[in-house]
């Protein structure tokens, strides 16, 4: 129960850092382009992706009480109740929201106003449109990159870690042979 404490722990956090960060007297120009930036199933994709992070410590401990790994079936059907979660939790209206409030942050209102005049350009919304396709591939590239060098990476990580943390290191070995 403690993993499932965790997540909603986690997922209370994700719900209050939108609603935090979000800022209701951004610029209608800023509110414009959050709202340009989660055309074209942006926001379906963002929600997707947290779902896949959020659902791998339930997946962990949940397979950790079974003593199985859970099926291909089972992992997305869970992802998918991971999903439902986060879309009902919090609205696309509170990312927008937050959205805004960061680029009124970042951009001055002029620099808001060309934004949004370019994102309704034909080029700008293709830019919109693939952007998440662009970032989707790149995590695929990294993702099979990252598997074929696996074995390298432990053992870069592993002398890492121990260099950086020798007694702690140590005291993960004496646990590991007992």
């Amino acid at each position: 129960m403690t993993a499932w404490r965790a997540v909603l722990i986690v997922l209370c956090w994700g719900f209050l850092a939108v609603s935090a960060f979000a800022e209701q007297d951004a610029s209608p120009e800023a509110q414009e382009l959050a709202r340009l930036s989660f055309a074209s199933g942006q926001f379906d994709q963002i929600i997707t992706q947290a779902a896949k992070v959020g659902v791998l410590p339930v997946k962990t401990a949940i397979e950790g009480r079974l003593g199985r790994q859970l099926s291909e079936d089972e992992l997305r059907r869970l992802t998918e109740v991971f999903t439902r979660v986060f879309k009902e939790g919090i609205p696309q209206s509170d990312y927008e929201d937050n959205l805004a409030g960061q680029l009124s942050r970042y951009y001055s209102l002029q620099e808001l106003r060309e934004l949004v005049t370019f994102y309704r350009t034909p080029l700008g919304m293709k830019a919109l449109r693939f952007t998440s396709a662009v970032r989707d591939d790149n995590a695929l590239m990294v993702q099979r990159l990252m598997a074929s060098r696996q074995a390298q990476l432990i053992e870069r990580f592993n002398a890492e870690f121990a260099r950086e943390f020798p007694k702690l290191s140590e005291e993960l070995q004496r646990k590991s042979r007992q």
